[in-house]
């Protein structure tokens, strides 16, 4: 079942086109991974399903009553700012309106630390998050985005900056997530692509989807990046073939 659906959808910057005929739906416990150059429209796709954004044409449809968890990428986050973990994790409970000095409830800090429990970040619930490793940080923006108990979740390059083995730990975490909940994630680590991710997206003003039969190959990554693209993976990660994108294939046709 389609928990997301996208028709014909554009977006435009003023006269530039940013988002051109996106047809995409995205069922319900799907893990998709959204690959694609800078400036292909990535965030701004994630803004149109988070209703940032309105499109210029076309339809998008949400079968979800409540929140989407929204992870973005941590190199927009001041680490210096003077806040704990816990604090930054309940600021997913607020629901807009905000009074000076205001005060979580008993359940709301209750609820914030068993989600901390369950992410095994409860240890440094009293650390500021300048203290955090980038993984540590990671974990706790998606604790922040569990805090309005979400259907679906989005996020950003969430291991943008990471080393290898804090990576894994990301990803290990939102497999285990994904048992009950869609999640969409953004990213140029083709290695996590190949590893952990359902289907894939590939945009770059059009948008190709890849159901759960295809692979990730270098000529298909070529004619996404616009550029060459060395695929590398280690070890006994699987590998990806996906199927040429029909445009791709007729130019192939008239060589």
């Amino acid at each position: 079942m389609a928990i997301i659906k996208v028709k014909d959808l554009c977006v435009d910057y003023g006269h530039v086109r940013v988002l051109e005929n996106i047809n995409l739906n995205v069922n319900k416990g799907e893990f998709l991974g959204i690959i694609g150059p800078n400036g292909g429209g990535k965030t701004t796709l994630l803004k149109v399903l988070l209703g940032l954004i309105k499109p210029t044409k076309g339809e998008l449809k949400v079968n979800n009553k409540r929140p989407i968890g929204y992870v973005p990428q941590f190199s927009n986050f001041d680490r210096g700012f003077p806040i704990s973990v816990l604090d930054v994790i309940l600021l997913g409970a607020l629901d807009g309106k905000i009074k000076f000095l205001h005060k979580f409830k008993k359940d709301q800090i209750r609820k914030a630390e068993d989600i901390m429990d369950s992410l095994e970040i409860l240890d440094f619930k009293d650390r500021q998050i300048s203290q955090l490793s980038g993984g540590q940080l990671q974990k706790v923006l998606i604790a922040r985005a569990l805090m309005v108990e979400p259907e679906i979740m989005i996020l950003d390059e969430p291991t943008a900056s990471l080393d290898a083995n804090a990576k894994t730990d990301i990803y290990n975490l939102l497999k285990k997530l994904n048992k009950d909940k869609t999640i969409i994630v953004v990213s140029h680590d083709m290695g996590v692509i190949n590893s952990y991710i359902d289907t894939v997206a590939c945009l770059n003003k059009h948008l190709h989807y890849h159901g759960d039969d295809t692979k990730l190959n270098k000529n298909t990554l070529e004619k996404v990046y616009g550029c060459p693209v060395e695929l590398v993976a280690h070890g006994p990660t699987p590998h990806r073939v996906l199927r040429v994108h029909e445009e791709d294939e007729d130019d192939n046709r008239s060589l």
